[in-house]
């Protein structure tokens, strides 16, 4: 059997309850809307018509008072009477020329008929033709308002008389687009489920809103021929009675549904919440957790005596498991710190015998190479002494004979070759040793012990550092430009920047297959120290740039990565309040470049 809760069973008692008297009232208020909604439809449809035809008659008449007005410009009464004087001005009036905001095509005629200019360059309607031309001039009418195809195109059609002393001397004409009078936001208003059709002696000009078949209602305009056919979608009118019912029973069905959620709140604040309660306070008792003491004095009388046997029972069991619990901390506290101190003990000793170790072999390679250089260095001088020795006998022997002697002797030795070519072999010999010196140098500064704060550190010297460590990795296809500008000493931790840039030295030289270039610079820039290191190898596809420094992310095939150099060497720089910057393009090359500012204190 499924299981409820209490809240919830009431609330399904209060629903069901509700749902059927409202069922009932429901059906009594929606057969009183539909005989209400049929009696105010006929009235609403007339009075829709009505303010549609309204808002048509007001949008033209509107553009007729402004085109009156216009037509009272001094600027246009002067150019119907002398247009060779001032239609250069007309034209840059009539550039900025609009009727509420739109900018419509505007002729002006002269007495004739004939057009002295438009404000658009577009065709201009012959108009001279037109039989309301005439009778305008003729004063016939005072005005022209009516709908005229141009083009196969229908137009409002307004014209009005330019007058000097009551003399007609020309017309302004200005031809409306039929679909502008749709435009206007009292009349869109009333479109919704109407079709409205507009012709002219009978002909269909345009129709507006939507293709509904309905009620239809006509309004004719008899001084311009013209005919407004209103059709009303039945359909939107039920849909309007459909909607407004479904409101109702919304709002019923709404209101049925807070009474509900307020009777499951009600079940639930006095019966579930505190039996919940009650299994959570148990459930930490359960787990070992702190005791929460349940809340007494509820309003529900059996509840409360339940909760008050349960807080009795529960500080017992609280008490005796905190003893324990005390007890087990302790313990545990005791045997963490212990494997701690192991673990640290372990790790210095560690790092002490490599350190000892690391110093022991420097020493004991420092000190053979010293004996090398030494002993080579006093062999160079005994073999400039034996030379001395060899010139100083050639010049003191003056008889042939001795001389003849001396080469004979010399040649069968080949004290000659020995003499010229020993001088080259210890120079060789010193040069390599002082190369192997170097590297034990190099190495001692590379390894060097870390400190546990930031030194006075020389970048360069630890840059020099690790490129001769590496230089044997990246001799075979690669070629160093270096340019080390004189930086100053900041406060940093040397082995670790030495690190970052071996990692960055190292995948430099990877990312280059047959032969190529790194170019290492450093200079200061906005206060901070820039290393940058750059290749011309395969670059770094965009759509992996972003994962670069991400743990364990590489791109290298597997075996031969970890993942881990970029990522250790963007937290080494982070450590230093620095950042790394990378710019790569595929096929060309990347560059990576440190930041380490000088603020870098200890």
């Amino acid at each position: 059997m499924k299981k409820i809760s209490i809240s919830f069973a009431l609330a399904r008692f209060v629903f069901f309850s509700g749902f059927a008297l409202a069922v009932f009232s429901t059906i009594l208020v929606i057969n009183h809307m539909v005989d209400t909604v049929n009696k105010q439809q006929a009235q609403l449809i007339k009075r829709q018509t009505t303010t549609i035809n309204n808002s048509y008659n007001l949008f033209l008449q509107h553009r007729l008072t402004l085109l009156r007005e216009q037509a009272n410009f001094p600027i246009i009464v002067q150019t119907v009477m002398q247009p060779d004087t001032n239609l250069g001005r007309l034209k840059d009036f009539m550039a900025d020329i609009t009727l509420l905001g739109e900018r419509y095509q505007q002729t002006l005629l002269d007495f004739e008929g004939n057009p002295l200019y438009s404000n658009i360059n577009s065709v201009i309607p012959k108009y001279k033709t037109k039989p309301w031309l005439k009778k305008l001039f003729l004063q016939e009418e005072g005005d022209y308002l009516g709908i005229e195809e141009f083009n196969g195109q229908s137009f409002w059609c307004i014209a009005v008389a330019i007058r000097y002393n009551n003399v007609i001397e020309g017309l302004l004409v200005t031809l409306i687009p039929i679909e502008a009078i749709k435009e206007d936001s009292q009349i869109t208003e009333h479109a919704n489920g109407l079709m409205i059709d507009i012709r002219n002696k009978g002909k269909l000009i345009t129709r507006f809103g939507e293709d509904v078949s309905g009620q239809s209602y006509i309004i004719t305009w008899p001084k311009m021929s013209v005919t407004f056919e209103f059709t009303f979608d039945n359909t939107v009118m039920n849909q309007e009675l459909y909607n407004a019912a479904l409101k109702f029973s919304s709002l019923i069905i709404i209101a049925l549904i807070f009474i509900s959620l307020l009777a499951y709140r009600y079940g639930y604040r006095y019966f579930v919440q505190p039996l919940l309660l009650l299994s959570d306070v148990t459930g930490e008792l359960d787990k070992g957790s702190d005791y929460t003491k349940l809340q007494e004095n509820l309003k529900i009388r059996e509840l409360d005596e339940l909760f008050i046997k349960f807080n009795q029972m529960a500080q017992k069991v609280h008490h005796r498991e905190y003893a324990l619990k005390k007890s087990y901390d302790e313990l545990s506290k005791a045997n963490e710190e212990l494997i701690l101190s192991e673990s640290q003990l372990i790790q210095s000793e560690k790092m002490a015998s490599i350190g000892i170790l690391a110093a022991g072999v420097a020493h004991e390679i420092n000190n053979p190479i010293g004996y090398i250089k030494s002993n080579l260095d006093i062999l160079q001088d005994y073999l400039n002494s034996i030379n001395a020795y060899c010139q100083e006998i050639e010049e003191q022997f003056t008889s042939q004979v001795q001389k003849d002697l001396q080469q004979i002797i010399a040649k069968k030795h080949d004290l000659q070759y020995i003499l010229d070519d020993s001088k080259p072999l210890l120079e060789n010999s010193i040069d390599g040793v002082k190369k192997v010196a170097e590297i034990v140098r190099n190495l001692k500064t590379f390894a060097r012990a870390e400190e546990e704060v930031k030194t006075l550190t020389d970048i360069n010297e630890g840059l020099t550092a690790t490129i001769n460590m590496v230089s044997n990795e990246l001799k075979y296809n690669c070629q160093l430009h270096i340019d080390l500008s004189p930086l100053p000493n900041i406060f940093a931790f040397p082995g670790k920047l030495n690190q970052v840039f071996m990692n960055l030295l190292i995948n430099a030289g990877q990312s280059i297959v047959d032969k190529g270039d790194i170019f290492i610079r450093t200079y200061e820039e906005n206060n901070y120290l820039v290393v940058e290191i750059k290749d011309t190898g395969t670059g770094i596809s965009p759509d992996i740039l972003p994962q670069i420094f991400t743990p364990f992310f590489t791109s290298k095939p597997v075996g031969q990565g970890t993942g881990l150099g970029l990522s250790i060497s963007h937290s080494i720089v982070e450590q230093h309040d620095g950042k790394i910057l990378i710019s790569s393009k595929v096929g060309k090359g990347s560059c990576f470049s440190v930041y380490i500012p000088f603020t870098a204190q200890a």
